[in-house]
């Protein structure tokens, strides 16, 4: 009788340890990970010029009922001049009152546990974006791969298209534009990301 008992018992532990992984939630390895978002200029004489920019401070973490949230300190922005950062800071952004941009979304965790390594899926997603002293619904593609380990490789299949129209920074926009002596900044903002996500224990 003790094996069965021994064997009962072996059963209900393993349940519970899956039952438990299952359930963990993910968090943001920020030293793998990288946002980057891009910007089109032109010049007086009509001459273009696109440039690639990041963030270097945001979190982003998934609960384990599968509601990611991804939250952007908007004084981090990089664009590769000092100057220019200060400025996109406080003239674009106006971080000192409005100094996080989050985006929040819902993910199927249990499709995406069970990933094997070298697995893929692609998502589509409703994300809510708040940004300046607005929020609003935005399409985003995303590939998940498993990696080994309790790791996860998050990408965009394709930019997530940022409007400056519709989160009141196109006066923002047309400050940087005089600031800077160009004809125009566009106002669509391409924003991809690449993060590596790992389960909590």
């Amino acid at each position: 009788m003790r094996y069965p008992t021994a064997l009962r018992v072996l059963t209900a532990s393993l349940i519970m340890s899956t039952a438990v992984s299952a359930q963990a939630s993910w968090t943001l390895d920020s030293d793998a990970s990288q946002l980057n978002f891009q910007s089109t200029k032109m010049s007086k004489n009509g001459a273009s010029t696109v440039e690639q920019h990041a963030f270097d401070s945001w979190r982003a973490r998934v609960n384990d009922a599968g509601q990611l949230s991804v939250e952007i300190d908007l004084d981090s922005a990089d664009t590769g001049i000092e100057i220019r950062d200060q400025r996109v800071s406080e003239k674009l952004f106006e971080a000192g009152d409005y100094p996080l941009a989050v985006l929040t979304a819902s993910l199927d965790m249990p499709t995406l546990k069970v990933m094997e390594p070298g697995d893929t899926q692609h998502v589509s997603l409703e994300g809510q974006l708040t940004l300046h002293d607005s929020t609003q619904t935005l399409p985003v593609s995303l590939q998940v791969t498993r990696l080994q380990g309790e790791r996860w490789l998050v990408q965009t299949d394709a930019p997530v298209m940022v409007d400056a129209s519709q989160f009141s920074l196109v006066d923002g926009i047309r400050t940087l534009r005089d600031l800077a002596g160009l004809g125009n900044i566009a106002t669509q903002v391409p924003v991809s990301v690449k993060a590596i996500m790992t389960q909590e224990e």
